[in-house]
Parts: C-alpha cells; structure tokens; sequence
C-alpha cells in the first residue's frame, strides 16, 4: 500500500464506532471487508449513516439488473478518474455472482461481445455524466430512452450520483485500495486499452 497524501484525516477504528456497526456490517456483507474510505467517513458518524442509507438504496432497485448497476459504478468512476471506486465495484460485482469476464471487459463496453446494445447505452450515458464537466448530449438521452423506462433511468442516474459522492470523497480523503479490489483493478487493467 502507498503512502497517503492525507495527513489531516485518518480512518477511525471499527471499535470506536459501535454506533455505526449495523452500516458496518452491511458494508462489509458486500465487499468482505471494511474500506478505508468508510472508515474516513466514520469520523463523522451523522455523515456515515446518511450516505450508508443511501447507499442501501442500491440494493432496493428493481429497473435495472445488479450486473448492470455494478458495470455503471465501475464505469462511472473511471470517467471520473477514481480508481479506487472503480476497484471496488468491480470487486462487488465480482462478489454478487456477476459474470468474471464481463466484469473483466467492462472498459471494453463498446466492443465486447458480453455487451448489448441497451448496456452500452447505458455506459455511454454514465461516462458522458460521469465526467467533469458533465458531457452528455441529447444522443445519449434518446439512445437510453430506446431501451429503458422512465423508472430505469431514474436509477441509473442515481447509481451514477452515489458514485460521484464516492468518487469525490476517496479522491479527496486519498483512501488507500484495499489488497482484494486492488487485484481485481490490476487484472482489468492489463486486459484493457480504456483503463487510465
């Protein structure tokens, strides 16, 4: 692991944040370990729990599949340039039974073969809002309104939103990539051409 840039905010102690163990616990459940960008976070707890209610959120959508949702938050953070994100959701996605090689080829959207035609609309869409300033056009509306309801695009860009939250903290917090996330970047980025 690097050394942090952060010297002014560290990760509080899992013990010392009893109050939080329920969000902890739900964390942990999908990645198999506490992140370090919790952690941070936790320092506030009233913060930790609003965004751990949101986050909870992710897992109640019902207009687009989790391969999906998770494909959106890996690609969302690469567009915003949080590797850290995109190691985590990629390491999720590998973890809630997601295919290997689709979560592999995820940069590769546009031209894998794993991809449909309604996904790619969907990654163009939250590349183009993912980016800084935002670079979606109306194309990207009308590819998505081919393939999805009005319910899906709700979720969809609140995938994209939670992860912006995300992407902003980690970048800012300098959260270090946890052993397990770290790997599974790693292997994407050898496949990949569109890795940064």
């Amino acid at each position: 692991m690097q050394q942090t840039k952060n010297h002014l905010v560290s990760p509080v102690s899992r013990a010392d944040i009893p109050e939080l163990e329920p969000i902890l616990q739900g964390i942990e459940n999908n990645l198999g370990f506490i992140p370090n960008g919790i952690l941070t976070m936790a320092k506030n707890p009233m913060l930790a729990k609003a965004f751990g209610q949101l986050f909870g959120c992710l897992s109640q959508f019902e207009h687009i599949n989790t391969e999906l949702k998770w494909a959106i938050a890996t690609i969302s953070s690469n567009a915003a340039g949080c590797q850290y994100c995109q190691g985590h959701f990629s390491h999720i996605a590998s973890r809630v039974n997601v295919n290997r090689a689709k979560v592999l080829a995820a940069f590769e959207f546009e031209t894998s073969i794993l991809y449909d035609d309604a996904e790619r609309a969907a990654l163009r869409f939250a590349f183009a809002a993912s980016t800084s300033p935002a670079h979606l056009e109306k194309h990207h509306y009308d590819d998505l309104g081919k393939h999805f309801s009005e319910a899906a695009v709700i979720e969809i860009s609140a995938v994209i939103a939670i992860c912006g939250f995300l992407n902003r903290w980690n970048t800012t917090m300098d959260s270090q990539l946890e052993a397990d996330p770290a790997a599974i970047l790693a292997e994407i980025n050898q496949l990949s051409r569109f890795s940064m």
